[in-house]
């Protein structure tokens, strides 16, 4: 519990104020009065009258020009004795009790003015690291310079979304024109402001606001809400959003386009539905909320005196945000970021494998920079257009520039990437200039060549095929993983399989035994993971398998089969839904019929089937008997069903249909399963090929071929 500020100051009065020789009447820096006097100083003697000069001229200057000026060792002895008097020990001590009263009664600006001393440090010795140092802007929110700097993320960064990417650019080429506001004018239309961009996890929400931001060429200002509503006391929210707007006022106002970007991570953590909570909490949740509310499109906040403040928030839970947040005049956009489709995410294998290949390729320079070096990557090299990457010193990591390297070791470039790289990599503030420098540089590593075998132009593709409903950060993770799994075997870079298994570790778990010593595979396993490849090859309206696998799995799984997403159709007929369910019970069935049993490892597949077959009958309203059968939640989440027990009767009636055809499959491709089975007990893996070749040569038998593994 917090002491009152009055009794904390009579504390410091009646306690410390005697140790240091402040009476109580008396300020921290006036000293006590004494009852005896000192004896009276005898005068100074004056100084003699200036001479009048020699030549007889009077001296120049007013009234003061007689007055001799101190001399040098005047000065000195004056500061000196200065210093000592603040170096006294009880001077000292009451200094320093100014201060702690002055902490005391306005705790507030005592943190402040401490923070903004050690912000000062910081950028004087270069430890601001990429954030903008901005005087005036709280901890929890991180200014970045403009759009232009070398290391600002671009349109290309943002792979995989080309619908969402479209539409922002569409929203900011009118709101962050030139001459927006003499075309709205015009036109009597107010250009949009603020966009909401709303997506599951990973999809990319923070890199397109940062390829925003570097489209407006603007300072962006980036806060996180939690950070917002973090705080012990009431009000805080209320204060921080109201520090943060104004922040992005004072930098838009000294910026060159009178603009800047907020942009807001995990929106919903202060913008969720007001007056679910009536405690205190729930009340300050709601005051930070109004006062966001407000500052978006409040009594002023549209003021044509006003800099231009664009607002960009994310957030993966929008069914959660108040109506009067997502409204328009306050969100006038909401760009939807998707999971990418297969196309989207193709395009995404081949941007995270090609990044790996052109850092493999990159040759490794060092530039001499004044008296620094920097080692960089030449990036995509070519005659005319190279991109380096520094990667040190870790202080100036991750920029990039354009330049051009001659065959003299110079490179050319322009000047402003030139200084910020150097004014990054040396601690200090970046200068304005202009036009190219030429610096000369050193090779330090000449690249490697990737084998002609290594170079896979559909492997972006297969991976795109096995992986439906991975997003963004999910591509880069796998691609990472295999990079790093093919740095374990002592290979330079990762191949076609490194990929493939850092895919099925990413979908199914890291496998429980690791190469070399995993026992033998399961017989039992391979007749259930043949039976689902036989019924993808031989049913006509679902996708085939590309890989089938029986090593175990961390996650549970004995072995699994990968099939294809094909255009990740969202339409299905009731063939294909019904061909789905056969497929899925196609492993159980094979065990079966060629075991004499089936097992508890067909668990999975009975549940999956079951939930697709309720949804034909009770959701799709795709059976037999048509819609008669069907359920719902309505807006208040009471759930409505028609059809009952007879619905449930035909549910049963679809698994039974699904199941019966499973079995007259397996019994008439029971060779294909054997040889399938056969072979992944001897190889654990097939990729799409070898599942081919060996449906074939088990088809056509006078067709026989090796199977390629």
């Amino acid at each position: 519990m917090r002491a009152p500020v009055p009794v904390l100051t009579a504390f410091w009065a009646l306690a410390i104020c005697p140790l240091l020789g402040v009476g109580a009447g008396s300020t921290p820096l006036t000293p006590r009065h004494k009852d005896h006097r000192r004896a009276p100083r005898a005068p100074k003697p004056r100084d003699p009258k200036p001479e009048a000069p020699s030549d007889g001229k009077a001296p120049s200057g007013g009234k003061n020009a007689s007055h001799t000026p101190p001399a040098p060792e005047d000065f000195v002895t004056n500061t000196t004795a200065t210093t000592r008097r603040f170096a006294d020990p009880k001077t000292a001590g009451r200094i320093a009790l100014a201060l702690l009263q002055g902490c005391i009664l306005a705790p507030r600006s005592c943190a402040y003015t401490f923070h903004s001393v050690v912000r000062s440090v910081k950028r004087r010795l270069g430890q601001e690291g990429g954030a903008m140092g901005e005087e005036g802007v709280d901890d929890f929110i991180t200014v970045y310079g403009g759009g232009a700097g070398p290391d600002a993320t671009t349109w290309d960064d943002v792979v995989g979304a080309p619908a969402a990417v479209s539409e922002l650019r569409r929203i900011l080429r009118v709101a962050g024109a030139a001459d927006a506001a003499d075309k709205a004018r015009r036109a009597g239309a107010t250009p949009p402001r603020n966009v909401l961009l709303a997506g599951p996890p990973g999809t990319g929400k923070t890199l397109i606001a940062r390829a925003a931001a570097a489209q407006l060429d603007a300072p962006l200002l980036v806060a996180s809400a939690a950070e917002i509503v973090k705080g012990k006391y009431a009000g805080v929210g209320v204060e921080r959003v109201r520090t943060l707007f104004a922040a992005a006022r004072r930098v838009a106002a000294r910026s060159e386009g009178r603009l800047a970007v907020i942009f807001i991570d995990e929106l919903d953590s202060c913008g969720r539905v007001r007056g679910g909570d009536a405690s205190a909490v729930g009340a300050d949740h709601d005051n930070t909320l109004n006062q966001l509310l407000v500052e978006m499109d409040g009594f002023g906040a549209r003021d044509a005196t006003n800099p231009d403040v664009v607002v960009l928030a994310a957030t993966n839970r929008r069914d959660m945000l108040d109506p009067a947040l997502t409204r328009r005049g306050r969100f006038d956009r909401v760009v939807e970021m998707a999971a990418p489709d297969r196309d989207g995410r193709e395009a995404l294998f081949e941007h995270y494998v090609g990044r790996q290949r052109s850092a493999f390729a990159a040759r490794e320079i060092v530039l001499q920079v004044d008296a620094t070096e920097v080692a960089c990557q030449a990036l995509n090299e070519s005659s005319t257009n190279t991109t380096l990457r520094v990667f040190r010193p870790a202080r100036a990591a991750g920029l990039r520039a354009k330049v051009t390297l001659f065959a003299n070791n110079t490179a050319r470039l322009d000047a402003r990437d030139l200084e910020a790289i150097a004014a990054r990599a040396q601690g200090r503030r970046s200068q304005k200039t202009s036009g190219v420098a030429d610096v000369h540089f050193s090779v330090s590593y000449d690249g490697g060549t990737p084998t002609a075998t290594e170079v896979d132009g559909d492997l972006a593709a297969t991976l795109a095929g096995l992986s439906p409903g991975l997003v963004g950060s999910d591509v880069a993770a796998i691609v990472n993983d295999a990079a790093l799994a093919a740095l374990n075997k002592d290979q330079d870079y990762a191949g076609r399989d490194d990929y493939l298994r850092a895919l099925e570790d990413a979908i199914l778990g890291a496998p429980t035994h690791p190469d070399g010593v995993s026992p033998p595979p399961d017989h039992r396993t391979a007749i259930h993971e043949a039976g689902h490849v036989v019924a993808s090859f031989f049913l006509e309206d679902v996708d085939e398998a590309k890989r089938a696998s029986v090593r175990p799995r961390s996650g549970g799984s004995l072995g699994v089969t990968m099939f294809g997403a094909g255009a990740d159709a969202k339409n299905l007929r009731r063939a294909e839904l019904q061909d789905r369910i056969v497929m899925m019970l196609a492993g159980k069935a094979a065990e079966a019929h060629c075991l004499g049993d089936a097992s508890t490892g067909a668990s999975d597949d009975v549940r999956r089937a079951a939930v697709l077959a309720e949804a034909i009958v009770k959701t799709y309203g795709l059976s037999k008997d048509g819609a008669v059968f069907t359920s719902w939640v309505d807006e208040y989440g009471k759930k409505h069903a028609i059809g009952g027990e007879d619905a449930d009767q035909a549910v049963r009636a679809e698994l039974v249909e699904a199941e019966t055809r499973a079995y007259e499959l397996v019994k008439e491709r029971e060779g294909v399963i054997r040889a399938l089975a056969d072979a992944l007990v001897k190889h654990e893996t097939l990729d799409a090929a070898a599942l081919q070749a060996v449906v074939n040569t088990a088809t056509t038998p006078a067709a026989a071929t090796t199977v390629p593994v």
